[in-house]
């Protein structure tokens, strides 16, 4: 699994606590800064927790992949790995400004030969024998290490990834609006499909695909 949009998490802030109250007919005496108190009146006292703010990751699949046998038809192929068919972001920066996952790809090529650059690669919530088409979503889900606050989620499936040779634009497949998508959220259930017309060229064909995370919806 590759680690994108920031370090691991670190723990940067120390946590100080302090609370209680005395009661009795004692004094407290001999301690530097100690406060005394009498029978039937507490000692005030203020606790201060310092809680630094951690980064933003996102864990994603190291590759994905295609295999299908050509028929003279167009058709749709998805990635059927399972390690690839899910992502994880961490927000561990505590202020619930919410984020956004983007992915952009470089032209699907076999040598000189390439597949279209729109309506190629897309992504939804299939991974069956459903199609490219598909509206379901992906699923998500507090990592079994974590507690967190699901993303409220905008972008409506299937999400097209529009690819070129250069300088490929970033498409948001996922995002969590603000105050929510905090803690550690499992996305998976995530159909990577490739829709191939009847006229593609059989040979291997290669794409940089890459995924970030970004601040913010």
């Amino acid at each position: 699994m590759s680690m994108r949009g920031g370090r691991r998490v670190r723990l940067l802030g120390a946590c100080v606590l302090l609370t209680g109250g005395i009661g009795g007919s004692a004094l407290l005496t001999g301690t530097a800064g100690a406060a005394t108190c009498v029978a039937g009146a507490a000692c005030s006292m203020t606790g201060t927790a310092a809680l630094g703010a951690g980064a933003l990751n996102l864990t994603t699949p190291t590759a994905l992949g295609w295999t299908t046998t050509l028929t003279g038809a167009s058709q749709q192929v998805v990635d059927t790995t399972t390690a690839d068919q899910s992502y994880t972001v961490n927000d561990a920066t505590g202020s619930g400004a919410g984020w956004h996952v983007t992915v952009d790809a470089t032209n699907f090529a076999n040598g000189a030969v390439t597949l279209p650059l729109t309506g190629t690669f897309s992504t939804n919530g299939s991974t069956g024998a459903a199609t490219a088409t598909a509206t379901t979503p992906p699923t998500q889900a507090c990592t079994t290490t974590s507690d967190c606050t699901l993303p409220t989620n905008a972008i409506t499936f299937p999400e097209a990834i529009t690819t070129a040779a250069a300088t490929p634009p970033p498409t948001t497949i996922y995002d969590a609006a603000a105050a929510t998508g905090i803690g550690s959220v499992l996305i998976s259930g995530v159909g990577w499909w490739l829709t191939l017309p009847g006229t593609t060229a059989a040979g291997t064909y290669t794409s940089t695909v890459d995924m970030d995370i970004v601040s913010a919806p």
